[in-house]
């Protein structure tokens, strides 16, 4: 297996997972009906949202493995950039949404 190619493929399925993540964590906070239809499959929401996370993530390595024929190390070096704003992106929008939750109510 090349290992650029595993690594390009890791960082742009992780950017998809954060992405899926985020809109879920969002969109199920603002719905009641949501939440309770994600934590129907598992008994609680975020236990769903792992699962979630784990399809979306296996599912876009695969897909991003088998249809990329090469990567070079500038391309992985940018992407992993990419993923890198992402994440932290992430993580400031479910903080903003609880800190604007916690003092809008």
């Amino acid at each position: 297996m090349d290992k650029l190619k595993s690594i390009y493929s890791s960082a742009y399925s992780a950017v998809i997972t954060i992405l899926t993540v985020t809109a879920i964590t969002v969109a199920a906070e603002l719905s009641a009906e949501f939440k309770n239809w994600l934590a129907g499959f598992s008994g609680h929401h975020w236990v769903t949202k792992s699962y979630i996370s784990l399809i979306v993530f296996a599912l876009f390595f695969v897909f991003f493995f088998s249809s990329k024929k090469s990567v070079s190390d500038d391309e992985t070096r940018k992407l992993l950039a990419v993923l890198q704003v992402f994440a932290v992106l992430g993580f400031i929008v479910v903080l903003a949404f609880y800190i604007y939750e916690f003092f809008s109510h």
